[in-house]
């Protein structure tokens, strides 16, 4: 039996090794992403109060992750889809549909459950720190929802492959809302003195999840949360004498990735490169507005006797006894606007360089002037995937990290809910299913399938000009299917080889009985001419469109 005191010591030991990284990210926090992360002794409602001169990284970083969610998780369009891994298995009549319909409840629950918004809070953070986390749990509401949880408030630890092995995420209930979640009989007894007198003072609460050496449950086998694959442990991250509650998942609930590897667990991201020069950036606007005000308002140097009599509005005239010995003059002559002028030139390249670092002009359109005469909108996309190709190894381990886990994790809840349906009959008790991504964003990651095939057709076609029998080497009706599975079309829209195939027989029936049909009437045409006689009311009179009379 695992004591609380066990639980404790891990999570120390973990927050440890994340301690100097913790102060690099709440630097990165206050001067790229000020609206994310929660530090101790940090109010979880409000702005922090540092002031941001220029934020330059933290607009590049906006662009960047806008374009990071719609490109890979596109709210409106489809950016997945489920495919047999044996392709027989595609070709079965309803399998198609029956995919169609899994991709359909999964689509539902991720757009009802919020996961949307969770994504592009992950995909800010992913940017910004390097790292992220994410948390997928079952509904009372909904069937499934999804958190982003910010940076700063959890620690994880990674097995021999990279996986995560270990979460400890600290989060905070008000004492109602945690009495309205674990009974009231699970509080400590700080806990339920805050529910009587503060009922909506936030309490800080300590979730772990960490694996748990257990046998899976067989299909239909009901487990109990105890012995699941996925340990859960809440508690009280303030003087808590007993757990709030222990449990189990059968997978894990928290999604974890990095973008570059280095340094340890948590890598390193586009934030880290990018904070040196939004210092100098904050340091150099600061410098520029000084140099405006100083050029518009400058410090002067008066006589005397004009210290408390003196006007400097514009237009103001200040009487002085003598023009040459106590006029108004500059305290120094310096040249504001010439300087002024360089640093809005040095802010011009930051800006710039930010944009690059943060990935945000990745995103951004080739600009007209940019483009060069006659260029074709192949060529536009093409400029644009060779761009967007320099995000593709630090995304490599985004969709089986992140997408993968997320959509696994949706479908097991789901299935344990009822509301994923039995496979049709033609497929076995079984249908075992792949996902594929047909985003924009790994659309352009890769050179697709259906590019391959259309490229191959532009060369085979003219050469069966010259030689119609290269087209035997073409399986058209494989390409047919290649490319909508390619395309991401629904499996509706493209019959199977078995409906194909009967819709085959049965026009090939068709058209022997027609040619049938009309061999018989050329004989009894022959017939009639060579030795008339009466077809009236008779079978072949009806083949003939009436009868023939000699008698």
């Amino acid at each position: 039996m695992v004591k609380l005191d066990d639980i404790r010591q891990r999570v120390a030991h973990v927050e440890g090794q994340r301690a100097e990284r913790l102060d690099e990210w709440r630097e990165l926090s206050a001067l790229i992403l000020p609206s994310r992360g929660l530090f101790s002794g940090e109010n979880s409602t409000g702005l922090r109060k540092k002031r941001i001169w220029n934020n330059a990284a933290y607009r590049g970083l906006r662009r960047a992750a806008a374009g990071l969610t719609s490109g890979m998780t596109p709210a409106n369009l489809p950016w997945f889809a489920h495919d047999y891994m044996d392709p027989a298995q595609r070709e079965i009549t309803g399998a198609r549909s029956y995919a169609d319909s899994i991709d359909h409840r999964l689509n539902t629950a991720l757009s009802m459950g919020g996961f949307y918004q969770a994504i592009h809070a992950f995909n800010r953070e992913f940017l910004a720190f390097g790292t992220a986390l994410l948390y997928t749990e079952a509904g009372l509401t909904v069937p499934v929802r999804y958190r982003c949880c910010t940076i700063g408030t959890w620690a994880v630890a990674l097995d021999d492959e990279d996986s995560l092995a270990f979460v400890a995420h600290r989060m905070r209930f008000t004492a109602k809302a945690l009495a309205a979640r674990f009974g009231e009989d699970a509080l400590s007894t700080v806990a339920q003195q805050a529910l009587k007198d503060r009922p909506y003072h936030e309490l800080e609460v300590m979730h772990v999840v960490e694996r748990r050496d257990a046998t899976p449950a067989r299909p239909g086998q009901v487990m109990d949360a105890r012995a699941m694959p996925w340990a859960s442990y809440w508690y009280e991250a303030g003087g808590a004498e007993h757990f709030l509650a222990e449990g189990g998942y059968m997978e894990m609930p928290y999604h974890f990735t990095r973008w570059d590897e280095a340094r340890g667990v948590y890598g390193t991201g586009p934030g880290d490169e990018a904070i040196s020069d939004q210092r100098a950036l904050d340091t150099h606007e600061l410098y520029k507005t000084l140099g405006i005000e100083k050029t518009i308002d400058p410090p002067l140097v008066a006589p005397g006797m004009l210290k408390t009599h003196i006007n400097t509005n514009p237009g103001a005239l200040n009487a002085v006894t003598s023009v040459q010995g106590n006029q108004l003059a500059p305290l120094y002559q310096i040249d504001f606007l010439r300087g002024v002028e360089a640093l809005q030139q040095e802010i011009a390249t930051i800006t710039q360089r930010l944009g690059d670092t943060m990935y945000a002009n990745v995103f951004q359109s080739i600009p007209l002037d940019q483009r060069t005469p006659g260029m074709t909108a192949t060529e536009v996309l093409e400029r644009r995937r060779e761009a967007l190709q320099e995000m593709g190894p630090a995304l490599s381990a985004y969709e089986p990290n992140i997408l993968n886990t997320v959509l696994e994790r949706t479908y097991a809840i789901l299935d344990r809910a009822g509301f994923i349906p039995p496979p049709p009959p033609a497929l076995g008790p079984y249908a075992m299913l792949d996902v594929e991504y047909q985003s924009p964003l790994a659309q352009a990651l890769r050179q697709t399938d259906s590019d391959s095939i259309q490229a191959l057709l532009q060369t085979v076609v003219p050469l069966a000009q010259a030689d119609q029998e290269i087209l035997d080497k073409i399986d058209f009706d494989q390409v047919v299917d290649e490319m909508s599975h390619s395309l991401g079309v629904l499996g509706s829209v493209v019959r199977s080889d078995e409906e194909v195939a009967e819709r085959r027989q049965n026009r090939q029936a068709q058209m022997q009985a027609m040619q049938q049909a009309e061999q018989a009437k050329e004989q009894l045409d022959a017939v009639a001419k060579i030795a008339p006689v009466s077809t009236k009311d008779t079978l072949a009179g009806a083949l003939l469109g009436g009868g023939i009379s000699n008698a």
